[in-house]
């Protein structure tokens, strides 16, 4: 009985042994960054990442859908992508709002921070604009079957906003080149009118941050200074 004991006690810890060394086949797809505030009509760039979590894989496929009437691509570029065999290159739609693309790399990779691919996208309106991964992305296991080990994705949102008024743009009659040094010292200044506007209030310092106060002196564009110093 001795005899049977032990060895029922040593299979029992081998098994726990299997047990314990099987690699959970997880991995995910996320974007970088995956939030930020932009200006309209500026661009920005976000990377598309694979973190295959300890496995072993040998393709990605991604599908991603944007909202086109905030946002365009104007260049989905691979650059340093660890991928090494284009199935499908990155093409996308800017009617639609997707972008889409599929690669191998025949001889498998492990990786947590993989670049797949950076979208440039220009801002076209104001608003939030939701970058995410569609249902037919996939990450497949270097396995032999194709297997989809594909469990988290991270989307991105970004806050597209109006850029602030630069305010009206300011000419002088008397001295029209900013750069020359001119001997007369009592300039005028003029800037132009823009629709709905019914204030102005103006300053002049040699402060290239400074900024008038907030009481109006009149709808009238144009203003004289004497004796001024350089």
């Amino acid at each position: 009985m001795r005899r049977i004991s032990i060895i029922f006690t040593i299979i029992l810890l081998a098994g726990f042994g299997l047990i314990s060394s099987v690699q959970a086949q997880t991995a995910s797809l996320y974007l970088a960054p995956s939030s930020g505030s932009f200006l309209t009509g500026s661009t920005f760039s976000v990377s598309v990442f694979v973190n295959t979590e300890g496995n072993e894989i040998n393709a990605v496929s991604a599908e991603i859908t944007f909202p086109p009437e905030i946002l365009q691509i104007t260049s989905p570029a691979a650059g340093t992508s660890f991928i090494t065999e284009w199935i499908t290159p990155p093409n996308y739609s800017n009617e639609k709002g997707i972008i889409s693309f599929r690669g191998g790399i025949p001889w498998g990779i492990k990786t947590s921070a993989g670049l797949v691919s950076t979208i440039t996208f220009r801002t076209v309106a104001s608003g939030k604009a939701k970058i995410s991964f569609g249902k037919n992305s996939r990450i497949l296991l270097n396995d032999g079957k194709g297997t989809d080990i594909l469990t988290t994705i991270i989307n991105g949102e970004y806050n597209i906003i109006i850029p602030p008024p630069e305010g009206p743009i300011v000419f002088s009659p008397t001295h029209p080149e900013p750069n020359v040094w001119y001997s007369d010292a009592n300039p005028s200044f003029s800037w132009e009118k823009e629709a709905g506007i019914s204030d102005f209030s103006w300053s002049i310092d040699q402060n290239p941050n400074g900024r008038p106060d907030s009481i109006g002196e009149g709808l009238q564009n144009i203003t004289s200074f004497t004796d001024l110093d350089d």
